[in-house]
């Protein structure tokens, strides 16, 4: 009995092992995996995005700083053909037609693609 039970242990200990590493890749995967952006750039090596959220209350906001809407449109029509892209981050309290039109305005302004950049708990 002590010759089967000699020849178990490595076995044994071989299958742990085994079924260790296998249970431990995925972790590992996707820890050496790094982050990556949710919407890449529309050009490689383009420059700052233009940052425009639109609030619930129907406010402009330009980068962080309120901007008025004749204001922003200069600025968009200001901005055409050069390398950078226009996110637009809508307030959740906007309706879906209220986002649409003002993807559509920014679209029409800045002559270019709009990205809706969506918050990150969104479906």
């Amino acid at each position: 009995m002590n010759a089967a039970l000699a020849l178990t242990a490595p076995l044994v200990a071989a299958t742990l092992v085994v079924l260790t590493a296998v249970a431990a890749l995925p972790a590992l995967l996707l820890a050496s995996s790094g982050p990556r952006p949710r919407n890449p750039p529309l050009v490689a090596g383009a420059g700052a995005p233009l940052l425009v959220v639109r609030s619930g209350g129907g406010r402009w906001f330009l980068n962080g700083q309120p901007i008025a809407h004749q204001a922003l449109a200069r600025v968009l029509r200001q901005q055409r053909g050069a390398p950078s892209d226009v996110r637009l981050q809508a307030s959740a309290q906007l309706t879906a037609g209220a986002v649409s039109s003002a993807l559509a305005w920014l679209r029409r302004e800045s002559g270019g693609a709009v990205i809706l950049d969506l918050p990150v708990g969104s479906r």
